[in-house]
């Protein structure tokens, strides 16, 4: 019994779980007219310890070629509204994290604001017309790049290997 209902509390969980897609250099992946991918910035043989490894220097980046403006509204997840504005989580698979170096790196959409006009009494009594920025959530807009810089330390003889999760965006 206990079984099934620890199942039934995970069921809902399990509809926000996002997707893993494997990249490599050579092509940026797509999905859902969002193009996920790396550029080797710098690459460099070094020693650590008596033994060899390469540091590369990567950009992650996620382009948006659907034709649409991506909107992330805010949205209920099981550990509160932290990263409401994540597009996607790059992880390198073969990185040693050695050096104090990262192993993973995460892009961000920015925010998305709409003006809205209210009309108030001031201090005098006079009626005043004010605009003010409300932001409703987080965009990608058609053609636009969200990009980070990550520096990875792999054994020496491999290139880094790359995933991504992504997170389902809306049209708009």
């Amino acid at each position: 019994m206990k079984k099934v209902l620890f199942f039934l509390l995970l069921a809902p969980l399990s509809s926000y779980a996002q997707q893993s897609i494997d990249l490599t250099t050579e092509h940026a992946t797509n999905f859902n007219g969002i193009e996920y991918g790396f550029d080797i910035t710098n690459e460099r043989k070094m020693e650590i310890k008596n033994e060899n490894y390469n540091r590369f220097e990567l950009r992650v980046y996620v382009r948006n070629n659907s034709g649409c403006s991506k909107i992330l509204f805010p949205r209920p997840t099981a550990f509160g509204e932290q990263n409401q504005n994540l597009l996607a989580a790059f992880l390198c698979v073969n990185a040693t994290g050695k050096r104090l170096t990262s192993k993973d790196a995460q892009v961000y959409a920015g925010p998305f604001v709409i003006p809205y006009k209210q009309t108030v009494k001031n201090a005098e009594g006079k009626m005043t017309t004010t605009t003010t920025n409300i932001q409703v959530g987080h965009i990608l807009k058609n053609g636009e790049i969200s990009s980070e810089n990550l520096t990875v330390i792999v054994p020496e003889g491999e290139a880094p290997r790359m995933k991504v999760v992504v997170q389902d965006l809306i049209e708009l």
